[in-house]
């Protein structure tokens, strides 16, 4: 049975100012994470899940005396503590509080859990590479869009759905992971051989928004990334973006929001053409990368 949660209450471009605060908000996961877990090659110990049981982002277990790990009620958006089986240790509402006051907060809970919060700082990531955002000069975060909190968690919830799907019938699949940087939600597919003397993989995802669109968007990306001319027609309403990355996009405001039927069944049609659209995508970057010019291990 389904979960997927109706979207489309809220204009997709109206949702800017929350995913900025929400993409702020994650922060104090990824900096507990990426000082205090386990580092792994490909960074994924600072990445966030989803928990579709708590609805909150969580991030890796911190192996202390008293092992614990950070999550986020989006909805809420409040900062919260949980021991190993997930229960709330701690709980910071955020609205009212800036960054700093929300970092000197976390440093003195996990401190009384056994970890040393020397080295704990807030991401250093490129100037142009990062949202900028008043609350990363002092402002304080504001709780008050709660509807539209809801709203974008759901675009989340919806995807995590998806992707736990897709992963089950693509062995080579990566877990799903949601990554601090660009707050997207994604999974790597790993296609067997090489092309161009570089591993084949597959990124399929969803965006909150970003300076490529201001909405929120699901995208296929095949790479190497193949050439941009010829590319094949993509279902769904989806198109081929090309500047500076190539890859299968489809845009929220491009969702079906029927107006004239009951909720169950918009979410029926919303979660189809989703599907077909990463589904249809995936089999169409997987035959442009396994054409003429694959190397085989």
């Amino acid at each position: 049975m389904s979960n997927w949660q109706t979207i489309g209450n809220f204009p997709p471009q109206e949702l800017t100012e929350t995913r900025l605060q929400v993409h702020y908000a994650i922060q104090f996961i990824a900096v507990i994470s990426s000082a205090l877990a386990k580092p792994l090659p490909d960074y994924s110990h600072t990445s966030l899940e989803w928990n579709t049981a708590l609805k909150m982002f969580t991030g890796t277990l911190i192996e202390v005396q008293t092992p614990f790990r950070v999550a986020l009620d989006p909805i809420a958006l409040t900062l919260i503590v949980l021991n190993q089986q997930n229960e709330t240790i701690f709980a910071f509402p955020l609205h009212q509080k800036t960054m700093a006051e929300g970092l000197n907060w976390l440093s003195e809970q996990i401190s009384k859990l056994g970890a040393n919060p020397e080295g704990i700082s807030l991401p250093d990531y490129p100037q142009d590479d990062f949202p900028d955002y008043a609350v990363a000069h002092g402002t304080a975060f504001d709780a008050t869009e709660r509807s539209a909190r809801q709203e974008l968690t759901n675009y989340y919830a919806n995807t995590n759905e998806i992707l736990q799907e897709l992963i089950t019938t693509n062995g080579e699949s990566s877990s799903i992971h949601t990554w601090p940087h660009h707050f997207d939600m994604a999974t790597l597919i790993l296609l067997p051989g090489n092309k161009n003397g570089e591993q084949m993989s597959i990124g399929i995802g969803l965006s909150p928004g970003d300076k490529n669109y201001d909405e929120p968007y699901w995208y296929v990306s095949p790479y190497p990334y193949p050439e941009t001319e010829n590319l094949p027609q993509l279902d769904s309403n989806g198109f081929w973006h090309t500047q500076h990355w190539v890859g299968a996009v489809l845009k929220a405001s491009q969702l079906a929001v029927p107006s004239t039927i009951d909720k169950d069944k918009v979410a029926q049609i919303q979660k189809q053409q989703v599907e077909t659209f990463l589904n249809s995508a995936f089999k169409l970057s997987k035959a442009l990368l396994t054409t003429e010019g694959m190397i085989h291990k």
